[in-house]
């Protein structure tokens, strides 16, 4: 059977913010609904209200003709709502199996849970999702991609009859994109109600069936993906044509001097980057999830030890945070050049 759930008039406040104000709109099943707005929408707060983790000041949740008002996360699960937050709710320190059956751990009669039933019901899940993933990681090793599908593997294994999805591809590779939008294509030809909640426009055309609106807590407008286009989108999310923002930007046609001088980095993760950075420029770094966008950066900083290469900072060669000669296998500890501070890491 078909889901639906209607908002209706939800308003929430906080101390010198109207979160939202007055909401109404409805979602069919079947279809996905995409709820868009700027940061400071109201989007994850109206996700909140529906997951029993915030309650509305007015308003009431209609799902199915069935007012509700959930107390408590746990209600709302239990009555088949699934939120899957940007912010991952998993526990690292168990494994992939663990933390899908978190609340529903197959067990004997006397209490310990059963490991082989354990694994292979969740081998049945990944193999749905077709990953490469062992029930038996431990989640804190595996990448934030992996992460992510774990986090929505876990919603899944619920067979909810709501499911929202918060920002769900920010960490995701192109190839577990397209694994998402296959499962939730087959969620809704089992009629299950989707909201969908993501700044990339172009996932918005690809999966959703209609769009809703929100700009500084306030409904904006509701309409369906197919008459809509991406200028008008963003007009209606920020309350002005986009081209005022950025018609007077323009590129450097020429740069200044260099400021940054990075020479063949390298540590655990980062292998010979090199490249030059002038005044006046905006350098961009692009990649997939795990290209080590961010492990650069980091290294950079000093946040992160590096092996070898050189850094130089307006002309001066910088102090560089490096690993320590001795054996890579024990503690890492060391400490920094030049600097009367010690460097503690954790062993690989």
């Amino acid at each position: 059977m078909e889901q639906y759930i209607e908002f209706n008039g939800i308003s929430k406040a906080f101390p010198g913010v109207q979160a939202l104000n007055d909401v109404s709109f409805r979602v069919d099943g079947g279809k996905v609904s995409a709820l868009l707005g700027e940061n400071g929408a109201g989007k994850s707060t109206l996700l909140k209200i529906l997951s029993g983790n915030l309650k509305p000041d007015k308003g009431s949740i209609v799902i199915n003709g069935a007012e509700k008002n959930y107390a408590a996360p746990h209600e709302a699960i239990k009555d088949g709502i699934s939120v899957i937050y940007q912010e991952r709710q998993l526990v690292p320190l168990l494994s992939v199996a663990e933390n899908i059956f978190i609340e529903d751990l197959p067990r004997t009669r006397f209490g310990h849970v059963k490991r082989t039933e354990l694994k292979r019901k969740t081998q049945q899940i990944i193999d749905e999702f077709a990953l490469p993933i062992d029930p038996g990681s431990i989640v804190g090793s595996l990448s934030v991609a992996y992460q992510q599908m774990v986090e929505i593997m876990k919603a899944y294994r619920r067979n909810p009859d709501i499911i929202c999805f918060d920002e769900p591809t920010a960490s995701l590779t192109d190839t577990e994109i397209n694994i998402l939008f296959r499962i939730i294509t087959e969620l809704k030809k089992k009629g299950k109600g989707i909201i969908y909640v993501s700044h990339r426009l172009a996932e918005i055309f690809r999966i959703a069936d209609d769009i809703v609106i929100l700009k500084d807590g306030s409904l904006v407008k509701t309409l369906m993906t197919a008459e809509a286009t991406e200028q008008e989108l963003i007009s209606l999310m920020v309350g002005r044509d986009i081209g005022d923002t950025y018609e007077n930007l323009k590129r450097n046609d020429t740069v200044g001097e260099v400021v940054l001088k990075v020479n063949n980095l390298r540590n655990r993760t980062v292998r010979d980057v090199s490249f030059e950075l002038s005044r006046g420029e905006v350098l961009g770094f692009a990649g997939l999830v795990g290209a080590g966008r961010t492990e650069v950066m980091r290294a950079i900083f000093g946040a992160d030890p590096i092996e070898s290469g050189e850094i130089y900072l307006k002309g001066r060669k910088s102090a560089l945070n490096l690993l320590p000669t001795q054996s890579r296998t024990a503690s890492r500890c060391a400490p920094r050049t030049g600097k009367s501070r010690v460097l503690c890491c954790h062993a690989p």
